[in-house]
């Protein structure tokens, strides 16, 4: 399977086109911040039990999905490896927020392991 377009239809104009775009991407931001918020709930529950939060197996698991899928719709997994790479790099800078707020969510982002890759 791959990305496909199908048949130009006549009766779609560009303003429809777009709107149905803009939906997608008011969805996308949708799906991006219930993912963060997850992912703090998450590390949350690794803060209170005391579990590392450095866990490189979900990194791996989260990128062969990944890899996976685009196999599978046809699109460049790099675009794909890319965009979880920004998204757990933000993960992993909200969590570290957290935990140096005492999971306030009030800290700086800048403790120990700022920055470093870690999936939820």
């Amino acid at each position: 399977m791959s990305l496909r377009i199908g048949p130009v239809d006549g009766a779609e104009d560009l303003e429809s086109l777009r709107a149905r775009l803009d939906a997608v991407d008011a969805d996308l931001l949708d799906a991006v911040r219930e993912r963060l918020e997850i992912c703090l709930r998450i590390g949350e529950h690794k803060r209170v039990n005391g579990v590392a939060m450095m866990q490189p197996h979900r990194i791996a698991a989260v990128q062969g999905r990944a890899a996976r899928y685009a196999e599978e719709h046809g699109i460049e997994p790099t675009f794909l490896r890319g965009l979880y790479d920004t998204i757990i790099a933000e993960t992993c800078r909200l969590e570290d927020e957290w935990i140096a707020s005492g999971g306030t969510g009030t800290g700086t982002g800048t403790g120990a392991g700022a920055g470093q890759r870690r999936a939820s």
